[in-house]
């Protein structure tokens, strides 16, 4: 009896440790299941959560350049709109000043030192004074719509400023004339009023003429 019951004890402590063992490598098979899938759980969870700064000298912390260097997707170019100006033409500058505007000057010719200054004066202003030939003033500014006079003002200076003293062919011209532009050379149908003094006169004169401007 005591052999057998012997053997039965054996038998019975042989199958615990055995289910024992069954036991153990359920559980050894459980935790590593469980790791594994913590693991996946885990990396899983990193991939799609925010990245997060953390302070300098974190170890395998990335660094905040290299999370920026990925370009932003380009935003859309606003448009800029320009604007401008229009280039006055030729004739449009034409169009824009006074169609048909005239200018009215005075020119000397003739002799000089003949002994006299000739002022010249236009509706009371006086523009300049002529004692040769080569001269042109632009008096337009002067001229108005309507009457208009001209003045000159012959002052004798003089024996020392005659070089033609007692010949009337040295003679000193004023002409007022009106043009398209202030120039030398114009014809005679666009002479206004004509003035001469000549060497062989040694008065003082004071002479005017009245004109229309249209």
């Amino acid at each position: 009896m005591s052999q057998s019951g012997g053997a039965v004890n054996a038998a019975k402590k042989k199958g615990q440790e055995l289910v024992k063992a069954l036991l153990d490598l359920v559980i050894l098979a459980l935790l590593l299941g469980g790791a594994g899938f913590g693991g996946y759980f885990w990396g899983l969870h990193e991939r799609l959560a925010p990245i997060q700064e953390v302070p300098p000298g974190t170890a395998n912390a990335i660094q905040p350049t290299a999370v920026s260097a990925t370009p932003a997707p380009a935003a859309a170019a606003t448009p800029v709109k320009t604007v401008t100006e229009p280039t006055r033409s030729d004739s449009a500058s034409a169009a824009s000043a006074k169609p048909g505007k005239t200018k009215y000057w005075i020119s000397s010719s003739g002799e000089e030192y003949i002994g006299y200054s000739i002022t010249a004066k236009v509706n009371g202003n006086a523009v300049d004074s002529f004692f040769g030939p080569g001269k042109n003033v632009d008096v337009t500014r002067y001229i108005k719509e309507g009457d208009n006079s001209v003045t000159f003002e012959a002052k004798a200076l003089g024996d020392q400023y005659n070089k033609h003293d007692g010949d009337a062919k040295s003679i000193l011209t004023l002409q007022l004339v009106k043009g398209p532009k202030v120039q030398e050379e114009f014809k005679s149908s666009d002479v206004i009023t004509t003035y001469k003094r000549n060497a062989t006169e040694s008065e003082d004169f004071n002479d005017s003429v009245h004109f229309t401007a249209k």
